[in-house]
């Protein structure tokens, strides 16, 4: 990404931020020859300008970020994943380059702390609540071992491609929602009123306990639930309680679940005769559709964080030495 590039992407970010006056927004770039505010996570969480509620921005690069030790409560957004190379979803991004952080462990001082669009090891220590994952790569497991005594509160993951591993934990208020887990694991096994909807799990197992479990797609037979209702959902097996009077789906096909592809995400979109489609539990006239993919705020390929982003830039192979301008086109979008 070459520093013009990252000067135009720099406007945008502030155009993205003008909302949030009493923040400041910083940039995290890696790349030789950018001239960013931080080259790294480590000093830009470490350094006493960067407050409570300010923003950074970890710019795509070619090489993983460092890994943190998190005890502020800020909004760390990335570029995303999957952007080029196998899986990917070609055109999203100029720069394919994705925002891939070594681990980050989240001690209760970061609470409130929401990160957008990165790929990330998150570890949870103990008494951190009100926790945002959106549109993130996301392996999210315990840091220790929490006691009953203490919970995590109102944690919220949402249109990730996802892993979650917190049986250990007490969850309260925790929600997962239009989440894609493959060959990964939903566990939530020691839960307070949670909410898991329009999640989609291919070769996954899940755990849930005290959940509302809704307009899922289960493509497993490891599925384990305890103190659950469980409505609208559809799976691949005779595994869903109810499913009578609860309106879920089983034994059904999964042949016909997805549209398929070399897209590491966008394979999980549903096919033209899926079952799935408008499978969902009504919700004011508007039946949606089950799995990730459904509702009016769907899961997002590649995780492109809703911040403007440049998707196509040319600049001239070459400028005369006589010129005094040169033409550059890009072109951006929003990403809501």
């Amino acid at each position: 990404m070459n520093n013009f590039y990252c000067k135009v992407f720099a406007t945008l970010l502030a155009i993205g931020a003008l909302g949030t006056a009493h923040a400041k927004v910083w940039r995290v770039n890696n790349n030789a020859g950018v001239n960013a505010n931080f080259s790294t996570l480590a000093s830009a969480v470490a350094n006493a300008y960067v407050s409570n509620g300010d923003t950074l921005y970890v710019e795509g690069s070619a090489t993983n970020y460092d890994g943190i030790n998190l005890s502020k409560r800020l909004v760390i957004i990335g570029a995303g994943y999957s952007l080029a190379g196998a899986g990917a979803n070609a055109g999203l991004q100029a720069n394919p380059n994705p925002s891939v952080t070594s681990s980050i462990y989240i001690d209760s001082l970061a609470s409130g702390s929401t990160f957008v669009g990165l790929t990330l090891t998150a570890y949870l220590n103990s008494n951190v609540d009100n926790l945002t994952f959106v549109r993130c790569s996301l392996s999210l497991q315990p840091f220790t071992v929490i006691p009953n005594s203490y919970a995590i509160s109102n944690l919220i993951v949402k249109q990730c491609k996802a892993y979650i591993a917190l049986n250990s934990f007490k969850l309260e208020n925790p929600q997962v929602t239009n989440c894609i887990f493959v060959s990964s694991q939903a566990q939530l096994g020691n839960t307070i009123n949670g909410l898991f909807r329009n999640n989609t799990l291919v070769s996954s197992g899940g755990t849930l306990n005290n959940c509302y479990a809704s307009n899922n797609i289960f493509s497993s037979s490891t599925l384990t639930f305890t103190n659950c209702l469980v409505k609208y959902n559809i799976s691949t097996h005779n595994n869903l309680p109810d499913p009578v009077a609860n309106n879920n789906k089983v034994n059904q096909n999964g042949a016909l679940f997805f549209v398929g592809g070399a897209s590491a995400d966008a394979q999980y979109q549903l096919g033209a005769a899926s079952p799935a489609l408008a499978a969902g539990e009504p919700i004011n006239g508007i039946t949606p559709d089950a799995g990730a993919f459904g509702t009016a705020d769907p899961y997002r390929l590649s995780g492109i964080p809703p911040i403007p982003t440049i998707y196509s830039f040319t600049v001239p192979a070459s400028v005369p030495a006589t010129a005094t301008s040169m033409t550059i086109t890009f072109s951006t979008r929003s990403n809501n």
